[in-house]
């Protein structure tokens, strides 16, 4: 790739997927750990983590927007509790711009992530747990030994869904930032609605092959080794 705008939209998606897949299915296991439990508030506690993932990203996008503003809510709190230090331009400074919109899709569907893995911890049979209690593990080690390997078909389908979605992003990179300041945070997509607009039809398809290879790539190369991992239960 000779275009500089497309090198840059390409470091820019591959950074928004691997950031944002990380975190998601990190922060997703946790909550959907914690909240497996027998807890009296577990209900309302997964309908609040989950609630963003059906609010619009154009919502979504206006809210962070205001909330980012570098006279926002965010810096204006930041300075009421002396933590000066902390304020930035999150949505302006093209060394944060990145970050700040990783961080809001990851905040977005964390959620759903918990809620898929969430899905398989109970379909795990209890008496696995209740054996392992009788001979002694711990903790982790029904972690390690029965909960993550039977959990491997939903958090296989959730590293997935979460790396087609990174490569797919559009809506909420426009929404916030436009691909701006500068080309900073252009993605693959952004980029493709862009070319389209000014007539470049040529960069606009030749864009649009790179995300279909990488989808397909990247989908085909992770799910055969992650699949091989799969126990039954």
């Amino acid at each position: 790739m000779t275009n500089p705008k497309i090198n840059i939209a390409f470091k820019n998606t591959i950074y928004f997927t691997i950031v944002t897949t990380f975190f998601k299915m990190i922060l997703g296991l946790f909550l959907a750990i914690v909240l497996n439990r027998e807890i009296r508030t577990a209900n309302i506690m997964r309908s609040i983590y989950f609630m963003p993932a059906i609010i619009s990203n154009v919502a979504i996008a206006l809210i962070f927007s205001s909330i980012l503003h570098p006279d926002g809510i965010l810096n204006s709190f930041l300075k009421a509790i002396n933590m000066d230090f902390l304020v930035n331009n999150w949505l302006t400074d093209p060394n944060l711009v990145m970050f700040s919109v990783s961080s809001i899709e990851v905040w977005k569907w964390t959620g759903f992530t918990m809620v898929i893995l969430l899905a398989g911890l109970q379909s795990i049979p209890t008496e696995y747990y209740e054996a392992c209690k009788i001979d002694g593990a711990t903790g982790f080690d029904k972690f390690r030994y029965i909960t993550f390997p039977l959990l491997m078909p939903s958090f296989n389908n959730a590293l997935i869904i979460c790396l087609v979605g990174g490569l797919k992003v559009f809506d909420i990179v426009y929404a916030l930032t436009g691909g701006g300041p500068g080309n900073a945070s252009e993605v693959l997509n952004t980029y493709v609605f862009k070319a389209y607009g000014r007539g470049y039809y040529g960069e606009a398809c030749a864009a649009s092959v790179i995300i279909g290879v990488l989808i397909a790539t990247i989908s085909l190369f992770t799910l055969k080794p992650l699949r091989s991992k799969e126990v039954e239960m």
